[in-house]
């Protein structure tokens, strides 16, 4: 009798280790996750796939349609999906504030740090650039730690052209002015778009970069930028800062917009009016009011002097790299025809001089010879849809268009090795990635989000997949904008990190 406890204690200890390795077992699963991408990033994606799959993570690819799989992410249905966010502002104002600011607009991975809202807070509301540069310094190397995305990579962006064009060059914000350029034997230019339409001929009604090439052939800004980044004056010939949240430009006299009309301040405030307006655009909301920051009100001070009034202080370089995206719109037009004509026959100051098209087909332009900066060296200037690369590509090749947007690496060799056309290329603004919701299981654990960027191999995919157009990405910040930290390397390949950081984690490796 004496040896039953003993025997019992002995069972119970046994059972207790068997089911301590049960749960172990339990804990010690796999990694397995959906991977959602689009079509046009499948291949790289079934790369990551097989890079992971060697480390026993388990990622399903799905396709998806672009526009659906925005609406999964942002509604937090996707776990892991790829993603990508292009800047024109040459500032991380425009590209990670928006993705990693709490409850921001483009932030789809749910992250949340309140020393970045801080040091964002920072930036965007100092006057020195020291300072501003400095918080976003910080921003990055606590962004690298915490691993909200996997971090990808920018590309180049990569144009061809017939080398009878001159006066041309690709821009970083994929910009298509044409005021320069001109055709040797021809007074017609032709650009092949790589989209399939336009959103729109309305100025205060788009956030697309194709839409904003045809546009700044119609229009004019108050200031311009130049391909190596440097704001010049427009429209605006001078500007100043009155206070920290009071800016004054003095706009040049004697421009006309295409129909007569004198181009004054009204134009402007007009211009900006119906953009920061709720339902300003005949009863629509300008999807470009964020752009501006905490603008207040915009007054027209004389004829040709008008002030921007912000609610709080704001950086006069993030203003006027906002105001290069602005195109001014003549108010006693707009006025007189109605919105739904104004976009359908576009009325501005600039070089050309709409004559007719489609967002969905074609645009075609002609010179306007009373241009107040200089008319253009061409007589027409036609943009043509054509949103299959291979498409572009073969259309240069045959002469039918001049200039193409963007070629996929994959074709350069074709254009290199056929004569009379070249490939040229300028800085990317656009960040690639995948963006992982860091609310639920598995990407709330850090060592998770980390071991992913061990895990893959970038580089062999910027070569083979990309042909070396691209650079490696250490966050969401890019090399040609402003605070930039170029010492802060990129996470490394290191698939046996990978490994020991899932392990922590719970997980099992392979």
């Amino acid at each position: 009798m004496g040896q039953r406890p003993a025997l019992l204690r002995k069972f119970v200890t046994v059972l207790l280790v068997l089911l301590w390795g049960a749960s172990g077992a339990l804990a010690q699963q796999a990694l397995s996750f959906t991977l959602d991408t689009t079509e046009n990033r499948a291949p790289e994606i079934q790369a990551i796939a097989a890079m992971l799959a060697e480390i026993g993570v388990d990622a399903q690819v799905r396709v998806w349609q672009s526009a659906v799989l925005v609406e999964e992410m942002q509604a937090g249905n996707r776990s892991a999906s790829t993603g990508d966010w292009g800047s024109a502002y040459f500032d991380p104002f425009d590209l990670a504030v928006p993705k990693f600011g709490t409850n921001a607009r483009g932030n789809r991975s749910f992250y949340s740090n309140p020393r970045v809202d801080e040091l964002f807070q920072i930036a965007s509301t100092t006057l020195d650039d020291g300072a501003r540069r400095e918080a976003y310094f910080e921003a990055q190397r606590i962004l690298f730690e915490d691993a909200p995305w996997v971090f990808g990579y920018v590309l180049q962006n990569i144009e061809a052209a017939s080398d009878a064009v001159q006066g041309w060059r690709p821009a970083a914000d994929n910009s298509e002015s044409m005021h320069d350029a001109w055709v040797e034997g021809s007074d017609t230019l032709v650009v092949g778009m790589r989209t399939d339409n336009l959103l729109t001929f309305d100025p205060a009604m788009f956030r697309s970069r194709e839409t904003e090439a045809v546009l700044r052939n119609i229009f004019d800004s108050l200031v311009f930028r130049t391909h190596e980044g440097e704001v010049i004056p427009w429209l605006a010939h001078t500007w100043r800062a009155l206070d920290d949240t009071t800016f004054e430009f003095e706009l040049v006299e004697g421009v006309t917009f295409h129909n007569g009309e004198p181009l004054t301040a009204e134009d402007v405030v007009f211009t900006f009016e119906r953009i920061l307006t709720e339902g300003g655009v005949g009863g629509q909301t300008s999807p470009r009011a964020g752009l501006l920051g905490p603008i207040d009100r915009v007054e027209a001070v004389d004829d040709h002097t008008v002030r921007f009034h912000y609610r709080e202080t704001f950086p006069q370089r993030l203003l006027e790299q906002a105001l290069v995206h602005f195109q001014i719109v003549p108010k006693d037009h707009v006025e007189a025809v109605g919105v739904e004509e104004f976009a359908r026959h576009p009325v501005g100051s600039g070089p050309y001089v709409f004559v007719s098209g489609s967002i969905d087909s074609q645009v075609t332009l002609r010179r306007n010879p009373d241009y107040w900066h200089g008319a253009p060296r061409l007589e027409t200037l036609v943009f043509r849809m054509m949103p299959e690369p291979s498409t572009r590509v073969a259309a240069l090749l045959s002469g039918e268009v001049h200039i193409i947007q963007e070629v996929p690496g994959d074709l350069v060799e074709r254009i290199d090795a056929a004569p009379g056309v070249s490939v040229h290329t300028a800085p990317g603004t656009r960040a690639y990635f995948i963006e992982l919701n860091v609310s639920k299981p598995p990407f709330d654990d850090v060592r998770v989000r980390q071991a992913l960027n061990y895990a893959i191999d970038w580089e062999n995919i910027l070569s083979n997949i990309y042909r070396g157009y691209g650079q490696r990405l250490s966050t969401g910040f890019l090399p040609s904008g402003f605070g930039f930290d170029p010492d802060l390397e990129p996470y490394p390949y290191d698939p046996e990190r990978a490994r020991e950081l899932l392990r922590e984690a719970g997980y099992a490796v392979r």
